[in-house]
C-alpha cells in the first residue's frame, strides 16, 4: 500500500474520487432526510427509490456495452460532468424559487443515484485496465479506505449543514464544486484505451442487448462462480436497500435527530475504513472465500442488532459492524473479479451485477413497504431474512474459487 501512495496517478485517483464521493454524499444523507420528514415522506421516499432503480435498471445494459466500446476514462470524466451539471442546475432552480418542493428532492436524489452507478461503473474498468494484477488487492483496500473516509466526511457535514439550516441550494453549490475539481484531477491522468484495440468493427456494430448477453454467455458457462460473486453481492445490495431504512428508523423508531443519523453515517464509514485498511492481509493470509464468508457473519450481526435492540448508542455499534461487514464483502470480491474477469466484458460483467442490484433493490423497496404496518424493525428483518439465505449459498459454491484458481486469492 506504501507503494502505490508513491504512484502519481494513485494519489490523484484518491483525491478526485473523495472529492467526488463528499458530493455525492453530501447530496444522498441531506436529500432523504428532507424527504422523510416531510408529510407523507416515507411514500414518496419509497417510490422516489423504486422508480430510481427502475429507470436505472432500463438503462444499465446500454450503459455498460458503451463502457466496453468507449474509452474508459472519457466515460469516467463524462460521469462527473453528469454531477456537475446536475447538481449545478438544480442548486440554480431552488435558488431561482426561493424554496425547495418535493419533485426537486425527487429529481436530485434521483441524479445523485445515477452519478454514483455511472461512475462507479466506469472506474472499476478503468482502474483494471490503469493498474498492474499484482496491485489490485492493494489498491481496492485503499479505494475502500478513501470512499469510506469521504462517505464520514460526508455524514458529519451533510448532519451539520442540515443541522444548522443551511438551505439546500448552498449544499448543492458545494457538491458541484466537487465534482469540478474532481474532473479538472481525472482529466491529467494517463491513459491509453487498450481494450478498443481488440474490439473489432463488427463487434462494435452488435446489438446492445446482444453484446450484453455475451456477458451473460460468459456467467452462465462458470454457474458456481457466478453464484458465489452474486451471494457476496448481496451484503451491498442489503446496504443500498437499507439507505431507504436508516432515516425512517433513526427518525421514528429511535426517535432521534439528524445529527444520530449523520453519526451513524460516520460509524458506518468508520467500520468500512477499518475493513478496507485490513483486507488485503487478510485475503493474502485466509483466502477470498474464507474472508467473504466471515465479513458477511459481522454484517448479519449488525442486522441483528438494529432488529433486536433500537436502542441509539447499539444503532452506532450497529452500524459500524455493517460497514465492516460489508466493505470486507466488497473488497474481496472486487479483487476476485479483477483477477478472474477479461477486462473486455468487464464493462458488461459489472454492469450485469449493477442490473441484478437495480432489481434486487427494486423488488426490496417495495417489500419494505411492510414498515408502515410493523415498523422500520420488520425492514431490517427481512433484509436479515435475506442476507443469511446469501450466506448459505456462498458456502455452497465455495468450491469454484479453487477450481477458477485465482492467484494468492483462493
Amino acid at each position: 500500500m506504501k507503494e502505490l501512495l508513491r504512484d502519481p496517478r494513485v494519489l490523484r485517483l484518491l483525491i478526485a474520487n473523495t472529492l467526488g464521493s463528499i458530493g455525492s454524499g453530501v447530496t444522498i444523507f441531506a436529500v432523504p432526510w428532507l424527504m422523510v420528514n416531510r408529510a407523507h415522506g416515507n411514500e414518496v421516499f419509497r417510490w422516489c427509490t423504486i422508480a430510481t432503480t427502475l429507470v436505472l435498471f432500463l438503462i444499465m445494459p446500454y450503459y455498460g456495452t458503451l463502457i466496453d466500446r468507449s474509452s474508459r476514462k472519457t466515460m469516467l470524466l463524462a460521469s462527473e460532468l453528469f454531477g456537475l451539471a446536475a447538481t449545478a442546475g438544480m442548486a440554480i432552480t431552488a435558488l431561482a424559487l426561493g424554496r425547495v418542493d418535493t419533485w426537486q428532492l425527487v429529481t436530485i436524489y434521483f441524479c445523485g443515484m445515477l452519478y454514483y452507478t455511472l461512475h462507479y461503473s466506469a472506474k472499476f474498468a478503468f482502474i483494471q485496465q490503469l493498474f498492474e494484477r499484482s496491485q489490485y488487492q492493494s489498491l481496492i483496500g485503499l479505494l475502500e479506505i478513501q470512499g469510506q473516509t469521504a462517505m464520514m466526511i460526508a455524514g458529519g457535514l451533510g448532519g451539520y449543514l442540515v443541522d444548522r439550516g443551511v438551505p439546500l441550494y448552498g449544499i448543492l453549490l458545494f457538491d458541484a464544486a466537487t465534482y469540478l475539481i474532481s474532473f479538472v484531477l481525472l482529466a491529467g491522468l494517463p491513459y491509453r484505451a487498450t481494450h478498443l484495440e481488440k474490439l473489432s468493427t463488427t463487434a462494435a456494430s452488435r446489438r446492445v442487448w446482444h453484446a450484453s448477453a455475451e456477458a451473460w454467455a460468459w456467467l452462465r458457462a462458470q454457474p458456481q462462480l457466478t453464484l458465489f460473486l452474486t451471494c457476496s453481492f448481496i451484503p451491498f445490495i442489503a446496504v443500498m436497500a437499507s439507505n431507504y431504512l436508516f432515516p425512517i428508523y433513526v427518525s421514528q423508531t429511535l426517535h432521534a435527530d439528524a445529527k444520530v443519523f449523520g453519526t451513524g453515517e460516520i460509524s458506518f464509514a468508520l467500520g468500512a475504513v477499518v475493513a478496507g485498511a485490513l483486507l488485503p492481509r487478510l485475503i493474502a493470509q485466509h483466502s477470498a472465500y474464507h474472508t467473504i464468508a466471515a465479513t458477511m457473519l459481522v454484517f448479519i450481526s449488525g442486522l441483528c442488532v438494529l432488529v433486536l435492540v433500537p436502542i441509539p448508542t447499539l444503532y452506532l455499534t450497529a452500524t459500524v459492524l455493517l460497514g465492516f461487514g460489508n466493505a470486507g464483502c466488497r473488497v474481496a470480491r472486487s479483487a476476485l473479479m479483477l483477477h478472474l474477469i477479461p477486462n473486455e466484458v468487464m464493462g458488461r460483467i459489472n454492469t450485469f451485477y449493477n442490473v441484478f442490484d437495480r432489481l434486487m433493490r427494486t423488488l426490496l423497496v417495495g417489500a419494505l413497504a411492510i414498515i408502515d404496518y410493523f415498523g422500520p424493525r420488520s425492514g431490517f428483518a427481512l433484509l436479515l431474512v435475506l442476507v443469511l439465505a446469501a450466506h448459505l449459498g456462498l458456502l455452497r459454491s465455495r468450491a469454484a474459487i479453487k477450481v477458477n484458481n485465482a492467484p494468492a486469492m483462493i
